[in-house]
């Protein structure tokens, strides 16, 4: 059976997911190699949990010295722009969590480096190759409702509040829309494309990130998308698709494992479809990862790069509408 050997940046809590989801791929046996953390006590025992032969606490000394086929990066936000850059330069096939980066100006840079460098990248949007996320797509190409006529998602987690969390604090790249809202927007990308014109408003703290988010998207055909994000308040974190002729609903957590996917015709009548699966899911962007760099490709077709800008040029529009201001914005001024 194939070998394909991970390299992981930032063990923190979802790398440790995705390592523990990796054991569930039954086309190759994969494994982490390598791991990276500023904190060197950290990434050995990280690798000691993972039995990964090497460890490190410089960028350097992991791309000029670890052995893996590709890299995940697991680090806050405002961190995947440079190490991601550093690894494509040194040829590591990357897959880097959500969001991309801070802004379409970075997420542009990445993928002209993928392509400068001839090596694969992937946003680590992972929903987008759960099974509910592919049984969704297939309801939807099989005409069971119709034409979208608008989708409403939401998105939210009330966070203990500390100025100094991940959560809050720009530097980290805190706010709900990057952390949170990025899914209601990828949601409505995948199923009605870019949006014609963007309506946002958020309430901000005082050091100018969103504690909460909201818009309306409009597209060229009449549809339309109510999405909300936020840190401040429980939403109900459903998902609803409504047609022509009937409705999807995404159960809670509609992003993660729902409790199932119900689909409701205007004229009576009713289907539901549980959603099952082992671990997290992390294992299925995983196996994309695995599948595209062993064929050579330098993007995945499912998540391709035009669609992970895109959307990260969804989010700036939002920002700049309700102003949200991070200090890698500020590069540019």
């Amino acid at each position: 059976m194939d070998t394909f050997t991970w390299g992981i940046i930032g063990p923190g809590n979802i790398a440790t997911e995705f390592a523990h989801d990796l054991d569930l791929i039954k086309t190759a046996r994969h494994r982490v190699g390598a791991v990276l953390s500023h904190n060197l006590d950290k990434a050995a025992a990280f690798a000691r949990k993972e039995d990964a032969p090497q460890y490190f606490s410089a960028i350097n000394d992991f791309t000029n010295q670890a052995h893996i086929d590709a890299v995940y990066i697991a680090t806050p936000h405002p961190l995947h722009y440079s190490e991601t850059l550093h690894c494509l330069q040194h040829r590591m096939p990357v897959l880097c969590e959500k969001p991309l980066a801070m802004n379409s100006r970075q997420a542009k840079e990445m993928v002209e480096a993928a392509a400068q460098h001839q090596t694969f990248l992937m946003e680590g949007m992972w929903i987008r190759f759960l099974p509910s996320i592919g049984k969704l797509l297939s309801l939807i190409e099989s005409n069971t409702i119709g034409k979208i006529i608008s989708v409403k998602a939401d998105m939210s987690y009330k966070a203990p509040y500390d100025p100094g969390s991940r959560y809050f604090n720009p530097v980290l790249g805190g706010g709900s829309l990057l952390d949170l809202g990025i899914y209601p927007v990828f949601l409505t990308h995948l199923l009605l494309g870019k949006p014609a014109t963007i309506q946002a408003t958020a309430r901000l703290s005082d050091k100018q990130i969103d504690e909460a988010c909201a818009a309306v998207l409009s597209y060229h055909n009449g549809s339309y998308a109510f999405i909300e994000s936020s840190l401040v308040t429980e939403t109900a974190r459903k998902a609803t698709i409504y047609g022509e002729t009937g409705s999807i609903h995404i159960g809670t957590p509609w992003n993660e494992k729902p409790s199932g996917i119900r689909v409701t015709s205007y004229e009576g009548g009713e289907q539901q479809y549980p959603c099952a699966w082992e671990g997290h899911g992390l294992q299925y962007e995983a196996e994309e990862v695995y599948r595209c760099v062993r064929q050579h490709k330098l993007y995945s077709n499912k998540h391709c790069h035009r669609f992970s800008l895109d959307v990260m040029d969804t989010l700036d529009a939002i920002r700049r509408q309700t102003g949200i201001v991070y200090p890698a914005d500020k590069i540019l001024r």
